[in-house]
C-alpha cells in the first residue's frame, strides 16, 4: 500500500512541476506576443522606411513546434541558416508540421540573451523588421534552443477563397 501512495505522490509532484513550468512558459509566450503586438500597433521605422501599424498576431502552437524543431536542429548540427542542412526552408518546415499556410516567414537570431535583445536586433535589420511588420501574417511563435532563436510567422490557407469552378 505504501508503494502505491508513494508512486501517486511522485506522479502528483511531477504533474505539479510540469504545470508550473507550463504556466511560466505560457506567461513568457504572452509577454513576447504583447511586445510584438505593441510594435505592430504603433508602426515601426525599418531602416528608414516607416511601416504603418498593422493588425495583431495570435500565438500558434503549430508554428511553435516548427520553430522549435528548426532551432533544435541548428543547435544539434551547429549551423545558422534559413535552410536546413537537407535544404528545407520555412515552407517545408510548416508543411512537415501540418500547418496549411498561404503566407509564411521566418526570423532567426543567434546569441541574444533574451527576447528584448533579439527583438531589438530584428528591428535594426531591414528584412527582419519588415517581416515583423508584415500585414499578411496573422500568427506567430518564437522558440529558443541554446543560442538560437527562431520566429515563425504564418497565415493559414483558407480554402473558402479558392476558385474551384474551372470554367471561369
Amino acid at each position: 500500500m505504501k508503494r502505491v501512495i508513494l508512486l501517486s505522490l511522485g506522479s502528483l509532484i511531477f504533474v505539479m512541476a510540469s504545470s508550473m513550468e507550463s504556466s511560466a512558459q505560457n506567461q513568457y509566450q504572452e509577454t513576447m506576443l504583447v511586445k510584438l503586438n505593441k510594435l505592430r500597433a504603433k508602426g515601426c521605422n525599418c531602416d528608414g522606411r516607416f511601416m504603418a501599424p498593422v493588425g495583431e498576431l495570435t500565438w500558434s502552437g503549430v508554428l511553435l513546434t516548427s520553430a522549435y524543431r528548426h532551432a533544435k536542429d541548428m543547435r544539434l548540427n551547429n549551423y545558422f541558416s534559413h535552410y536546413s542542412q537537407g535544404g528545407y526552408d520555412i515552407g517545408d518546415r510548416l508543411d512537415a508540421v501540418g500547418y496549411a499556410w498561404s503566407y509564411c516567414g521566418e526570423n532567426l537570431g543567434m546569441g541574444q540573451r533574451d527576447f528584448d535583445e533579439v527583438l531589438e536586433d530584428w528591428i535594426k535589420s531591414k528584412s527582419h523588421c519588415m517581416m515583423l511588420m508584415n500585414p499578411k501574417v496573422t500568427e506567430v511563435a518564437i522558440a529558443k534552443e541554446g543560442k538560437y532563436w527562431v520566429q515563425h510567422f504564418g497565415k493559414k490557407f483558407n480554402p473558402k477563397y479558392v476558385n474551384t469552378n474551372r470554367n471561369q
